[in-house]
């Protein structure tokens, strides 16, 4: 199958920063219930979407910089 040029399909760098937001969803839950711990539980899983874009965002850039 051939990729258009334009297209992005995610890499190594997008996947370990969608890794690391589920970390953060699950340790934020985990704080909040578990450990008791509300406003620290809400700090950690707000991290989540902030972790996907920032991976995103530095993988397009080294693709970028590659060709």
């Amino acid at each position: 199958m051939e990729q258009k040029k334009g297209q992005y399909d995610g890499g190594l760098i997008s996947q370990i920063g969608l890794m690391s937001s589920f970390a953060s969803i699950f340790g934020s839950l985990y704080i909040y219930f578990i450990a008791d711990d509300q406003q620290l539980g809400i700090f950690v899983g707000l991290w989540a979407p902030t972790l996907i874009l920032i991976s995103r965002e530095v993988d397009k850039m080294m693709g970028w910089m590659a060709e």
